[in-house]
């Protein structure tokens, strides 16, 4: 895994749960960027990857239990260390409401 410091906290952790996806995953790259060194990957392990990750770093009861104690969505964001988009994503797909 690479760390890239220019990314925001949020960032930095959404990249690590989808990164662990693949290992959980045990998605092999089918190659390298020839600049950037990093590898490649099918594109349906790179979606695979996305959702495993949202899971992992915002559980649905994760997302239950922040709205039943009523907690809006930048609380949200903070408790789990996730960007507001990804509550968002992670709202739409488990259909858990939340307010901003």
């Amino acid at each position: 895994m690479v760390y890239n410091p220019r990314h925001a906290p949020a960032r930095y952790e959404s990249n690590l749960m989808h990164e662990i996806a693949h290992l959980l995953f045990n998605h092999k790259a089918v190659g390298f960027d020839s600049i950037t060194g990093l590898p490649k990957r099918k594109q349906n392990n790179e979606d695979e990857a996305t959702y495993l990750g949202g899971c992992l770093q915002i559980p649905k009861r994760g997302l239950l239990w922040a709205t039943q104690r009523k907690m809006l969505l930048p609380q949200i964001a903070t408790h789990f260390g996730a960007s507001e988009a990804m509550v968002k994503f992670r709202s739409n797909v488990t259909d858990v409401p939340i307010k901003c």
